[in-house]
């Protein structure tokens, strides 16, 4: 106890969890920017003169490419992005409220943004140059589904997943 009263330790108390949620929203925020900003990069580099699309058929297929050696192929890439625990604490509150959960909207596109830049990455090594009949698929991992009463960390769990092949006229490689 201190000489200012029992009052006082309770404001204590209040500043400290104060304190760490504004330093996890702080620390939530720099890793997230640094996330987006390195999407933007690879997504800029990796994608330019990438055919991706959800269509079935191999669009501009190169007339004769599907021999066994230049065969399409099966590509995927999967993203798993945690939310923080500030962003948590705020969806948790909002859910009373009811609305819109915009931080959770960012953590989706961000995951799926990834997963797709995992496919495209793993068709670039492959030496393909076009990405047909992509799915993408998310799942709910955290365990909140199946146990509603667990307090989970939010999660995006993204499956990104389609038909590598090269287009005609292109002059895809290994990267």
């Amino acid at each position: 106890m201190n000489n200012y009263g029992p009052g006082f330790d309770t404001l204590i108390g209040f500043a400290w969890v104060l304190a760490l949620l504004l330093v996890g929203l702080g620390a939530g925020k720099i890793t997230e920017r640094r996330h987006l900003r390195r999407l933007a990069r690879e997504e800029e580099s990796l994608l330019s003169g990438m055919l991706i699309t959800d269509l079935r058929q191999f669009p501009m297929c190169a007339e004769g490419s599907t021999t066994e050696a230049n065969a399409p192929s099966l590509v995927s890439g999967e993203a798993v992005v945690s939310s923080d625990y500030f962003k948590t604490f705020l969806a948790t509150l909002k859910k009373i409220i009811g609305g819109e959960l915009r931080s959770i909207e960012t953590l989706m596109s961000r995951a799926r943004r990834e997963a797709v830049l995992r496919m495209a990455r793993q068709a670039r090594s492959l030496g393909y140059d076009a990405i047909c009949n992509v799915r993408i698929e998310s799942t709910d991992i955290a365990g909140s589904t199946v146990n509603p009463q667990q307090k989970a960390l939010i999660m995006a769990t993204v499956l990104a997943s389609g038909t590598a092949y090269r287009r005609a006229g292109s002059s895809a490689r290994a990267v």
